[in-house]
């Protein structure tokens, strides 16, 4: 049995076109009131009826539109997308989510957020966190940042590599636009770990 508060894609076509008919009739009968159905009420016409079926279409869209401001979406997107996110809050009460890995962990940081109420952000940052045995120096992160384009890098105090992805959400990007900045972020970081633990690894292959 269809719950009566629950509307199904079949229910807004049908109230779709209820609406399109009945706003025709509405319209058909103003006209005949004065007189015929001339170019301008013709023009009125498709007007209304175009705003009717573009209804639909345009809540469907919002709801495939990712947006710092709706972080249950993102993790919906990166649950799909093959994630574990975990969303929890920042030291400052901004939301955050955490994807916890074999190897690394995933962040997502939200800035831009209403500082009282820490809702509305408007933009998300990818981050990945490395830990070297030796301090990296500034040279080796601005290299390493010239050969992955988009992906910015800083070292913390202990001079460990920290890798960022910043994405402006605004009023909305597409789920598929999402998905792609985040696996182009994951091939980076993939990369990217590799230049990051070179050294490491050469070393361990002296010793053995």
């Amino acid at each position: 049995m269809r719950s009566r508060y629950k509307t199904t894609g079949d229910d807004m076509i049908a109230v779709t076109i209820a609406g399109r008919w009945h706003l025709h009739s509405l319209i058909m009968h103003i006209a005949e009131a004065r007189g015929g159905l001339g170019g301008a009420m013709r023009r009125v016409l498709v007007g209304l009826l175009g705003l009717v079926a573009a209804a639909p279409v345009m809540a469907e869209d919002r709801a495939e539109m990712i947006t710092a401001s709706n972080p249950p979406g993102i993790v919906i997107a990166m649950l799909n997308a093959g994630h574990d996110p975990e969303l929890t809050t920042d030291r400052t009460g901004d939301p955050m989510i955490v994807s916890r890995g074999p190897k690394a962990s995933l962040f997502v940081l939200f800035y831009g957020c209403n500082t009282e109420t820490h809702d509305n952000c408007q933009s998300i940052r990818f981050q990945v966190a490395f830990d070297r045995a030796k301090p990296w120096t500034a040279q080796e992160a601005l290299s390493l940042a010239d050969q992955l384009t988009f992906l910015s890098v800083r070292l913390d105090d202990e001079g460990d590599p920290f890798l960022h992805w910043d994405l402006v959400l605004g009023d909305g990007v597409p789920v598929t636009t999402f998905v792609k900045n985040l696996r182009a972020f994951e091939e980076s970081v993939t990369l990217a770990a590799d230049i990051i633990h070179a050294e490491e690894k050469a070393e361990l292959m002296r010793q053995q």
